[in-house]
């Protein structure tokens, strides 16, 4: 594989301000439901690089829906009966309002046909039943990348082996895996990695962002195959060159690098690959619309921190998951009561969460400071015990298990995250008591 340096340097560039794509650059996300012309895909293809991926562009919105394509994949099958959803649709919903950040209040109904909004689709399922549900960019069958609303697979894997008794969220690194006692990560407990603040250098900050030689952007390159001082390095090469800045606990420092440690602690432990291990716990128990897909690094290893693919309503059951109305999407129990216990209830201060480099980024994000902290993978955990977690170019999965209420959406937005400053509002419209 060719030398890819200055492509690595761009992707710093593009992680740290997102070059993204201008309005008059891009084609309306709409057209692209009828799929991609050739000349189109070849183009996207010559010019395969992470800046590209990452703009928000064109070839954003083609990756994105077409990642089974171009990276080794792991393909996760429906294995139960199928278990429809009964819908009752509440137009209402869509005169909720939020302060957008480019184009003042608008209604969701106003923001979803915004032609700048760049929102693809969205769905709100309450005590499991469809209540809301419109696809402007998007077929109801098409899969879409999830980014980083995929973490939260990371943190279930991990809580079904500390049920199994394999795991303890008190282990450290080096107890758990022997042969990275040589690394930095040997002193990080298990939770602390969980809770993302662990203290390494593998945050994803401007700083960071901006530095070809970061742990967080080796990892990218390892994952898509470019090369790193004209090698190719696999994921665990990456991590195991992290080292100790800080001491962990102390603040959130959200990261990819992290999440991915996950990866490599599961299966160390299960002693199965990643994909193989979600599906065994959770997938294989949902009786979904289609496939659930885990895209690989090109050394095998699962991309589990955000490249996951599956339609709306697929990132939408595994939300129903940690909700009362998990039986009408799964024969068994994935999720259980003391699992969404340690999520609610192992919170951390409020202060953890807004010293960090990104708790402000997400309270900006959202339009909204009343949530408590991040937990277990996951974004934020409000008093009332509700559950978000974002994706990169404005992907979401919120979860209300009080209210039974599951809220998921798509878009290919770089500049505007507008589309999250919807979900509280929709959450505490009063529409969904407990």
């Amino acid at each position: 594989m060719k030398d890819t340096t200055l492509k690595t340097i761009a992707l710093g560039a593009a992680l740290t301000m997102p070059l993204s794509a201008s309005a008059q650059d891009r084609t309306p996300v709409a057209e692209f439901k009828n799929g991609f012309t050739l000349e189109q895909v070849e183009n996207f293809r010559s010019n395969y690089n992470l800046p590209n991926l990452l703009s928000g562009g064109d070839a954003s919105v083609w990756w994105s829906q077409r990642t089974s394509e171009v990276m080794n994949t792991a393909y996760l099958p429906v294995q139960v009966p199928y278990m429809p959803l009964e819908e009752a649709i509440m137009p209402e919903i869509g005169e909720i309002t939020a302060d957008t950040k480019n184009f003042g209040t608008l209604s969701l109904n106003d923001w979803l046909a915004h032609p700048e909004s760049y929102a693809k689709a969205i769905i709100i399922i309450h005590k499991g039943r469809v209540v809301f549900e419109e696809y402007p960019g998007l077929n109801p069958w098409d899969a879409h990348v999830w980014m980083s609303t995929a973490k939260p697979l990371t943190s279930i894997v991990i809580d079904h082996l500390i049920d199994e008794g394999l795991l303890s969220q008190d282990q450290t690194v080096g107890e758990i895996m022997p042969d990275w006692a040589h690394t930095g990560w040997a002193p990080i407990r298990l939770i602390d990695i969980l809770d993302m603040t662990p203290g390494m250098n593998s945050e994803e900050n401007d700083k960071t962002r901006a530095d070809p030689n970061s742990i967080a952007t080796r990892l990218f390159n390892a994952e898509f195959g470019f090369q790193y001082n004209k090698r190719n390095e696999t994921v665990p090469q990456v991590l195991q060159d992290a080292v100790s800045v800080s001491p962990p606990g102390e603040k959130l420092e959200y990261g990819s690098p992290t999440t991915e440690m996950l990866v490599l602690i599961a299966e160390a432990v299960g002693g199965e690959p990643w994909a193989q291990l979600l599906d065994k716990y959770v997938w294989s128990r949902v009786g979904a619309e289609g496939p659930l897909m885990v895209h690989l690094s090109p050394y095998g290893t699962a991309t589990a921190h955000g490249v996951v693919s599956g339609s709306l309503r697929v990132l939408a059951r595994f939300g129903m998951l940690y909700t009362p109305s998990w039986d009408k999407t799964a024969t068994e129990r994935v999720v259980s009561e003391e699992v969404i216990s340690r999520i609610q209830g192992g919170v951390r201060a409020p202060e953890f969460y807004r010293n960090g480099f990104d708790g402000p980024v997400f309270i900006d994000r959202l339009n909204d400071d009343t949530m408590i902290t991040n937990s277990r993978q996951w974004d934020a955990v409000w008093p009332d015990g509700d559950l978000w977690k974002a994706g990169l170019q404005s992907q979401a999965l919120y979860v209300s298990p009080g209210k039974d209420l599951v809220i998921a959406f798509f878009s290919t937005n770089v500049p505007d995250d507008s589309f999250h400053r919807y979900l509280r509002p929709i959450a505490t419209s009063g529409l969904f008591a407990e």
